[in-house]
């Protein structure tokens, strides 16, 4: 499965907006140093988030994040699907093989439905998974550290 760096930056986002959030104002700039990268691709991050009903966002200089749903309401399917593509071709990336040999011109129509299955079963195990999962394995594993925020 294809996951750039957008995926687990996308997480690491929403969970450090869940964190901080209620306590202060969250920024781009904020999330970045947490991240490590740089604001203008946390902002483009909060875009797609935000486009997919993930995240409320406000500009300007009172700005901020928050969450726009519950931690539990928010999978890492929903992530994925904001930040990366779900297409069987481009995840896999499948070609077309050769028209002149018996495997090669058969190739793609006997991978895409075994494919197709294997994204099924990624899909719904990552729709299992919520932010408050991690977030609850997150304060199990560092709950001093995460108090201090």
């Amino acid at each position: 499965m294809r996951v750039s760096k957008r995926f687990p930056m996308a997480i690491h986002s929403l969970l450090y907006v869940a964190v901080l959030s209620p306590q202060m104002r969250v920024t781009s700039n904020l999330v970045a140093d947490s991240i490590g990268s740089n604001p203008v691709i946390v902002r483009n991050l909060f875009l797609d988030l935000s486009k997919n009903g993930l995240l409320n966002a406000s500009a300007g200089k009172n700005g901020g994040v928050s969450l726009a749903k519950e931690p539990k309401d928010i999978t890492l399917w929903d992530i994925y699907q904001a930040v990366e593509t779900n297409n069987v071709e481009a995840v896999f990336k499948i070609y077309e093989g050769n028209a002149d040999c018996p495997v090669g011109k058969n190739i793609y129509q006997l991978l895409y439905p075994h494919m197709e299955s294997v994204l099924d079963a990624v899909r719904t195990n990552m729709k299992q998974i919520t932010i408050q999962t991690l977030l609850d394995e997150l304060h199990e594993k560092d709950n001093r550290n995460i108090e201090a925020l």
